[in-house]
């Protein structure tokens, strides 16, 4: 759960990106009605905003909401203020959810080796996945079984983390903005991105030695021992190591960037769809736009399991370039 817990600590720095954008006051009063209506409540107890302020309104469901508002920061480390918001409950509560089904798997295989019931297959149909197809086939079982704890953990809780967003903000939640996306938030995705990127690092040094793995960044080059070929090589040399230095740190914020994007721009289609729906107080509207948004919600499932895939299959591809011989 490690990258969990790092993920919760960066995604919970205070800053403008953690806290819900302020809803500016009604330039042309339009009345607003069911949930809007309550949010606008919630928000200062405006009911009526203009159409700009009802469109910022819903996208502010996509911020993370601090709870510790009120009272000051929830944590406070020199300069930096920690909140505590409803991603870190999202954050919490997945991690807290795959250790409880994954550890009563593995209570359960120690009685019964073969699975039982639907839910047991489908936990083992999910390690076996992982295990089989993206690990050990991609660094092998010797270096795999070594980091298949963590690429679990990354697949697993980043699914959880992702179709929190599908499901609704009940009523009895409302207040707490919950459930949410927490990989909407960029500080969360780049938690997890640099868990990889210092196991890829930590890594690599551990298996090939500091001065190795810098070496090792650059390819090898074998242009002949003449002093021209010599001097040519470090010419190339000084060119290739910024490269690959640049390279090595857009990992991490390619796998920040994906992850934060697309978990973003449907949850952005959706809330544009109905914002128009509120704005325009049209039926056929209301219904052109509710049937879209189920089509784009079965679309979010499918783009909730490719992503946390995509994730995990980059970070194996990235950890085992580090510790293979060839690197």
């Amino acid at each position: 759960m490690l990258s969990i817990l790092v993920a919760v600590l960066i995604g919970s720095a205070g800053g403008p990106a953690c806290a819900a954008p302020p809803i500016p006051p009604p330039d042309v009063p339009v009345r607003l009605e069911g949930p809007v209506r309550a949010d606008a409540r919630e928000h200062g107890g405006a009911e009526e905003l203009s159409d700009s302020a009802k469109m910022k309104l819903l996208y502010s469901h996509l911020s993370a909401h601090r709870y510790s508002e009120e009272r000051g920061p929830y944590l406070t480390v020199g300069p930096v203020k920690f909140y505590l918001t409803n991603h870190n409950v999202a954050l919490l509560v997945a991690a807290g959810l795959v250790a409880l089904l994954f550890g009563w798997l593995a209570f359960c295989r120690r009685k019964r080796m073969a699975p039982l019931g639907p839910v047991q297959n489908a936990l083992e149909l999910v390690v076996v996945f992982i295990r089989d197809e993206v690990v050990y086939k991609t660094m092998g079982e010797h270096h795999g079984r070594r980091f298949l704890p963590l690429f679990l953990t990354q697949f697993t809780c980043i699914l959880v983390m992702n179709l929190f967003g599908v499901l609704p903000n009940f009523d009895f939640f409302r207040s707490m903005h919950f459930p949410t996306t927490a990989t909407a938030n960029w500080m969360v995705t780049a938690g997890l991105a640099g868990v990889t990127f210092t196991v890829m690092v930590y890594a690599g040094v551990r298996e090939h030695g500091f001065g190795n793995y810098l070496v090792g960044l650059a390819p090898h080059l074998d242009l002949g021992a003449s002093k021209g070929m010599r001097l040519m090589r470090v010419v190339i040399l000084m060119i290739l190591y910024p490269i690959e230095v640049i390279g090595l740190l857009i990992k991490p914020v390619a796998l920040t960037v994906r992850l934060f994007a697309n978990m973003t721009g449907g949850h952005l289609a959706m809330l544009t769809i109905y914002g128009l729906i509120y704005i325009f107080n049209s039926y056929l509207l209301g219904g052109v736009g509710v049937a879209f948004n189920v089509f784009l919600t079965f679309l979010e499932l499918l783009i909730a399991l490719i992503q946390a895939f995509i994730f995990t299959y980059l970070s194996t591809i990235f950890i085992s370039a580090s510790v293979q011989s060839s690197h």
